[in-house]
């Protein structure tokens, strides 16, 4: 029987598309730091700048008030500011925000950093190139009902939190989206093949949606 290679996946690569850039939401969680990542499209004009991230943030950090989300976290939580990174090209420098983050205002006591609320994005395409999840933690005991799920209003903030953070994403030339990542094979050690592009797939209106009423849970190494 003649020898048939099998194409080995790649190893890892830098995050590289086409007019995508990525914004980071800073947090820190009962003084544990942390983040969430949202991909981004933009047209060819774009500039990455300091002014962009300075602007989101202020924007973001408007908008964890008015969207109720911040009422309903503990004061433990802080939502510290914005991070955009352009990825149109690899390894470009990531513009971190210099506004002064803000705290959240619930009275009661935090829940423990691994149970997060899920929101969903949603796309026009379906499968798990095509949609998108953010993991919320951070928020306070009254947000746990009795039978141990989430309270209904705190989903509902966090869909408007997340809604309010595309529109100020928009008024800085970008539009929310899910990032898919290029993929390779191995096929003629040591150079690396592209077998699919990958994608920037736009949210779609009224594509942000919580996922249950379920708290899910974040495992992640200490190290």
């Amino acid at each position: 029987m003649p020898y048939i290679r099998v194409p080995k996946l790649s190893g890892s690569h830098p995050l590289e598309l086409d007019n995508a850039v990525q914004v980071r939401l800073f947090w820190q969680i009962n003084s544990v730091a942390c983040f969430n990542v949202l991909g981004g499209r933009v047209a060819g004009g774009f500039v990455n700048s300091q002014t962009h991230a300075d602007d989101l943030t202020a924007a973001v950090l408007a908008v964890y008030a008015t969207s109720g989300l911040g009422a309903r976290q503990s004061t433990n939580t802080l939502l510290l500011g914005v991070g955009i990174r352009d990825v149109r090209t690899r390894n470009l420098v990531e513009y971190f925000n210099t506004n002064t983050g803000t705290a959240g205002t619930g009275s009661a006591e935090p829940l423990p950093n691994q149970l997060a609320a899920v929101v969903t994005l949603r796309t026009e395409f379906a499968g798990k190139s095509y949609r998108g999840r953010l993991y919320f933690s951070g928020a306070d005991e009254d947000q746990n009902t009795s039978q141990g799920l989430i309270e209904g209003a705190y989903n509902t903030a966090l869909v408007a939190f997340v809604t309010a953070v595309s529109g100020a994403m928009a008024d800085e030339g970008i539009t929310l989206s899910v990032l898919s990542a290029p993929r390779y094979a191995n096929l003629t050690p040591p150079l690396d093949i592209q077998t699919w592009p990958g994608a920037i797939t736009p949210v779609v209106a009224g594509g942000i949606l919580t996922r249950d009423t379920q708290w899910d849970t974040q495992r992640r190494r200490k190290s």
